[in-house]
Parts: structure tokens; C-alpha cells; sequence
């Protein structure tokens, strides 16, 4: 059973990687033996490798946040009525998904229906649910709203643009390449600016007499958010999920006293233990019902068995790259 596991902490992934012929499936507790079928390549997989993300690798440490798959065994305390379901594991990044096989706590997946995309549902522990918080967790929203979202031709993008859309809610989506625009706005999103100079004014004169209720950063650009600052509403919330230049987004100081714009953070990991069992599956299971009827949809843009690991990290870095890359182990 091949297992990838990451043998030293380097921000080069690939030179780290070993793959594990061999690797511990034994069962204890209430653990299940999970048979993966899809497995993302996510760039909190690349930071957790280089050791800077928030949770800190165990070498060996196997790799792979999130996954699908179904489950061929239970131990000793779990309930037998799981084997032959599908399940998404949540991401604990102690519990690798780029393997044939792994061993997973009943507590650490959440039960899915057979007939969903299985690609989609690979990749739904992970940024639907981030899109979901930003727009439910925050900022109290209503239809007709306005927000705000950086790096919008991400995953993560491209799930609140289709959840706003859903819910009424209005999106200015700012990218880096005037190429994505025309994606995004197929999509549902009703503003989409590309960075760059005036950007402030741009997104002023795009929102009229409205403003920004919320704006969701994952670029990190300090620059970039302090123009669109100037769009949000006097007491609006920055939310950073992610960051693309590895720094914090920053609030001038007139911004953040004189107008009361605060900045918050998104951690997945955090979300998963802070929120309560039953809602988590409630969460999941009203996100697998969106891909299933399409209005939440990633586009993929490759599929790599295990072994072809070097160049499925290689594309996963790839600048411009139009979809996701994922691991099929069961193919």
C-alpha cells in the first residue's frame, strides 16, 4: 500500500517525499481504514512541508490534508456500519490522504452520498467550508450586500463568488491577470477588477453608492487590501485566509481608529475544532448537496497516481495553472 510521507521538514516538498510501500494501517479505537479515492494538492500542503504552517510536521509525517474515500474497515470501537461508506476526511495534517490507503479517527471524516462528483467531494473539507465561514461566520449578510474578495480566481473564490450568488449577496472580485476575468464573472461574481493602479477609485466608482460589508483577503498584499480599505464600510471586517506573499494584510492606522475597520483571521483547523459535531455535518452535508446540483464546481486541471508525485507537485506550483491537481490513487 503506497503511502507519501514526508521524511524532513524543507520547503523543497518534492526532494522531501518518500513513498512508503509499507506504511502502519493497524486499527485501534474507534479508527476506520479509509481506501482514498481523490486527494487534493493544496498550497497549506506546501507550507506544511517547509514548517510554516500552524501545525508543525511530525517526521515522518504522512502527506495530504483532505480526501475522499470509502471505508473498508473499522476498529474495535467504531461502527461497523461505515465500512463500504464514503467519506470526506477532514484535514488534521496528521492523518495522510496521498495513499492508497490510511488509517483515520471516526471523528476526523464525515459520511457523504455515493452519487456526488467524486473530485468535487475530494476537495470539500477544505475551501467550500472556508467559503462558507467567510460568508456566514463574520459579518452578519443579507441578500443585496456587498463583498470583497482577493486572490477570487482561487478555490476559495470561486466557492464564495457561488455561495454569494445563491444567497443575493454581491461580490467585487479582484484578480492579478485580466485573463480570469471573464471566468469569474460567467461564474456569478458582479464586479471583477484586475489590480493595479487606482484600484481604490475603480472599486469606488464600481460600488456607486454602496460600500463593502466584508472584505476576504488571501493575498496578503498590504498594498492591495489598503486600496480596497477604502471601499469597506466605516466598521467593516478584513478577514485574511491565506496569504500568497507569506505577510499579514496591514489596516492604516486612520482606518483602524477613526473608521473602526477591523482584521480577522480564518484557520480551517481552527474552524473543524471549534465548531460542534452535529454542525459540522450539517455544514458538509448542505455543501455536498451544492456540488451535487453544480452551483459549487472547482475545475481540475489534472489527475496523478501516487507515483507520478515529482511532476503532480511540480504542476501543483505552477503559475496560471486553471484548476486544481489531485492525487487518484484508485484509479
Amino acid at each position: 500500500m503506497t503511502t507519501l510521507t514526508l521524511n524532513r521538514v524543507d520547503p523543497d516538498i518534492a526532494s522531501a517525499v518518500t513513498v512508503d510501500q509499507d506504511p502502519d494501517l493497524t486499527l485501534q479505537g474507534d479508527d476506520l481504514l479509509i481506501a482514498v479515492e481523490a486527494a487534493p494538492i493544496n498550497n497549506a500542503d506546501f507550507l506544511f512541508a517547509a514548517g510554516w504552517f500552524a501545525v508543525y510536521p511530525e517526521v515522518p509525517n504522512e502527506l495530504g490534508a483532505e480526501g475522499v474515500g470509502r471505508v473498508v474497515q473499522v476498529g474495535p470501537d467504531a461502527d461497523e456500519t461505515l465500512v463500504g461508506r464514503r467519506v470526506i476526511i477532514l484535514p488534521t495534517f496528521r492523518y495522510g490522504t496521498w495513499a492508497e490507503q490510511t488509517v483515520v479517527p471516526a471523528g476526523s471524516v464525515v459520511p457523504v452520498p455515493d452519487d456526488i462528483d467524486v473530485q468535487q467531494l475530494a476537495m470539500l473539507a477544505v475551501n467550500p467550508a472556508t467559503a462558507y465561514s467567510l460568508l456566514n461566520d463574520y459579518v452578519e449578510l443579507r441578500s443585496g450586500d456587498w463583498v470583497g474578495l482577493t486572490l477570487a480566481n482561487g478555490a476559495v473564490g470561486h466557492d464564495v463568488i457561488a455561495l454569494a450568488k445563491r444567497a443575493g449577496i454581491k461580490t467585487l472580485a479582484v484578480v492579478r491577470r485580466p485573463e480570469v476575468a471573464d471566468e469569474l464573472l460567467e461564474l456569478g461574481a458582479d464586479v471583477v477588477l484586475v489590480d493595479g493602479d487606482d484600484l481604490g477609485d475603480r472599486a469606488l466608482e464600481a460600488l456607486g453608492d454602496e460600500r463593502l460589508r466584508l472584505l476576504a483577503d488571501g493575498s496578503g498584499n498590504a498594498t492591495l487590501v489598503t486600496e480596497l480599505i477604502r471601499a469597506l464600510e466605516n466598521g467593516g471586517e478584513v478577514i485574511a485566509f491565506s496569504s500568497t506573499t507569506n505577510e499579514s494584510p496591514v489596516i492604516p492606522l486612520a482606518d483602524l481608529i477613526y473608521r473602526g475597520i477591523s482584521l480577522r483571521s480564518f484557520l480551517i483547523n481552527r474552524w473543524i475544532d471549534e465548531t460542534p459535531r452535529e454542525e459540522l455535518v450539517r455544514i458538509y452535508g448542505e455543501l455536498a448537496e451544492l456540488i451535487r446540483k453544480g452551483v459549487i464546481n472547482v475545475p481540475v486541471e489534472a489527475n496523478y497516481a501516487l507515483d507520478e508525485y515529482q511532476t503532480a507537485l511540480v504542476h501543483a506550483q505552477r503559475a496560471g495553472r486553471g484548476g486544481k491537481v489531485l492525487f487518484t490513487p484508485a484509479a
